[in-house]
Order: structure tokens, then sequence, then C-alpha cells
């Protein structure tokens, strides 16, 4: 009886460790608050992330999976949020949806974001994005939304995957993006037409 009551409470102290871990943040919040302190948070929009809680489901912009408590969404739209994109991100694997939109945020896409097989929204519009758009971004093979308007992007958009699927409206506003998805050729420096992928170019590299 002895053995079988101890048995009980080991069980039960097991349950509540499970389930109110206080003070024990699980795993996508530690992520999380990396995340956080990669960001310039000058509203303290992110004030309520804080390493005593047990899991980060209760967080400004944040949304989890009921079933095991993991991240599927973070909506951090205009927040005034300034730095780089953090790759930390595509750690959250679950993701669903990552809203960033109207922030200023500087640098480039992430291009671990491909690695988020389960992404169905990525909106990143309105913010001082540049570069290229990462080619991995093609891979997300559930993307339904795809918003990369009003930043700085430059360069041939890939006509790859997912990304062959979003037109102009995705796009607009990224005066230097040229691809078949914006209807716009994409020219060399010296204002002739780009090689085709995959075509040979008599160029000698570094000319």
């Amino acid at each position: 009886m002895i053995k079988l009551r101890l048995a009980t409470a080991e069980y039960e102290r097991s349950g509540i460790q499970k389930y109110n871990n206080r003070g024990n943040l699980e795993p996508q919040g530690m992520i999380l608050l990396e995340i956080k302190n990669l960001l310039n948070d000058t509203k303290n929009a992110l004030g309520s992330w804080r390493d005593t809680d047990d899991t980060p489901c209760q967080w400004t912009g944040i949304s989890c999976n009921p079933q095991d408590y993991n991240v599927i969404v973070i909506a951090l739209h205009q927040n005034g949020l300034h730095g780089y994109i953090p790759h930390e991100i595509a750690n959250c694997y679950e993701l669903k949806a990552l809203y960033l939109r109207g922030n200023y945020l500087q640098g480039g896409i992430p291009s671990e974001l491909g690695n988020l097989s389960n992404l169905n929204i990525l909106d990143l519009s309105s913010n001082s994005l540049k570069g290229a758009v990462p080619s991995s971004l093609g891979r997300l093979t559930k993307l339904r939304y795809l918003n990369l308007s009003t930043n700085f992007f430059s360069g041939e958009i890939p006509d790859f995957g997912a990304l062959s699927t979003f037109s102009t409206p995705s796009y607009i506003g990224n005066l230097d993006l040229c691809g078949r998805q914006v209807h716009k050729p994409c020219r060399t420096s010296l204002g002739f037409p780009a090689v085709l992928p995959h075509a040979e170019s008599d160029e000698a590299p570094g000319k």
C-alpha cells in the first residue's frame, strides 16, 4: 500500500510538472526570447515575453497549437520593431503564419525561413528590407499568402516552386525587382537582357 501511494504521488507530481512547470520555460519560448533579444523593441511591444512563464502561448502576438503548445503564429505587425529578421524564427518549426508588416526591419530575408514547411502566410511588407528574394522560399509548398511589398528588394525573383505562384501584388513597391512574376525583364548593368538561367555566357567572370 505504501509503495502504491508513493507511485501515485510520483505520477501526480510528474503530471503537475508537465503542465505547470513554473519558471521552466518551454524550448519554443526560449527561442522566442532569443528572437526578442535580437530585436530593438523601442515600444516595449514584447514586454509580456518573460522567462518566468511556463509557455509563450499567452505572449503578445503569439498563438500556439493547443495540443503540443508549439508556436504556430507570430503576429508582430506595426510594433515599431527595429533590427534584422532573426534566422532563429525557423526553429519554430510548426509555424503557419508570420506577420512582420509595418516595422523598421532591415537587411535581407533569412534563407532559413524556407525550412518552415508548414508556413501558410508570410507578410514582411512595409519594412526597409533589401537584397535578393531567397530561392529557398520556393520550398514553402503550403504557402498561400505572400506579401513582400513596399521594401527595397532587388534582382530577379526566383521562378521556382511557391515563388512562381505569386504575381505583382506580392512584390509591388520594390522598384528594383524583376522577373516573370512582375512582368519586368531583368537586364544587365549595360542595359542588355540578362542571361537566361542555365544559359552559357561568353563573358569572362569579373568583367
